[in-house]
């Protein structure tokens, strides 16, 4: 898809790439505020409290409808989903027995109740699998306004994992580092280590301010020196959408 949604409870984000003449790719995007509570990210409740106000947010930031639906890339915030790292003894060979297992696994892992529920898996290493679960009422929101405005989602992803491909290309794969993503009100922290992440922990931030997000971050870390004493990150991507020198000072320290 040459087009992308991005949604946040503050924004939504369209993006457009083209090429010029000569060949060249050009990249154009629009922003656009959203009224407050309008938007409220979570893995299990309706996100969209006014539909149709949202629609008419997403004509005016898209612009005219075209003929047919136009096929886009949709990026949800993390909040949408449950996201976990499941360590498996063994996997089965065949697709349905495999995907039986990690959904059981899930439930039992991460109390997030399956029944009408999507889950999408990644094999990162040979024992070590990302799952995603969404529900289907929560996905469906986000289509049914997608489809309204003529877009067609054929790719649905959330911000963190769509980001996480530039710094791991960035850094030494033998070389850790953290990942702290503060956008859409969320706290997502994860530790990558030989090109996949080891450690993954999402939740709202805590209270208000930085100094939630200071001591969320303090008990992650403390938590994953706990169960990997062996890896020592010295580096931390902090992407936000506001900058924060106090934030980033006081990691440092």
């Amino acid at each position: 898809p040459q087009c992308s949604l991005k949604l946040g409870p503050r924004h939504a984000i369209w993006v457009e790439q083209s090429r010029d003449w000569r060949g060249r790719r050009r990249c154009r995007y629009r922003l656009a505020d959203l009224p407050q509570d309008l938007l409220r990210p979570s893995p299990v409740e309706p996100n969209i409290s006014d539909p149709a106000a949202l629609e008419a947010r997403l004509r005016a930031l898209i612009g005219p409808e075209k003929k047919g639906a136009r096929s886009i890339v949709l990026v949800l915030p993390d909040l949408c989903v449950r996201a976990t790292l499941l360590e498996m003894d063994a996997l089965p060979s065949r697709p349905s027995e495999r995907d039986a297992l990690i959904r059981w696994r899930l439930e039992q892992e991460s109390a997030f109740p399956l029944a009408g529920t999507k889950v999408v898996a990644q094999l990162l290493a040979p024992k070590t699998v990302l799952a995603v679960a969404i529900r289907e009422a929560v996905l469906g929101q986000y289509e049914t306004v997608c489809e309204a405005v003529g877009l067609y989602p054929v790719d649905v992803n959330v911000a963190s994992f769509f980001l996480w491909a530039a710094p791991i290309e960035a850094v030494s794969p033998a070389e850790p580092f953290a990942w702290l993503s503060l956008l859409d009100c969320g706290f997502t922290f994860a530790i990558h280590h030989e090109g996949r992440p080891i450690f993954l922990r999402t939740k709202i931030q805590s209270g208000t301010g930085r100094e939630g997000v200071f001591h969320d971050l303090a008990r992650s870390l403390a938590f994953f020196a706990e169960t990997h004493p062996q890896v020592s990150p010295r580096r931390l991507v902090l992407i936000s959408e506001e900058p924060d020198a106090d934030l980033e000072q006081r990691v440092t320290d």
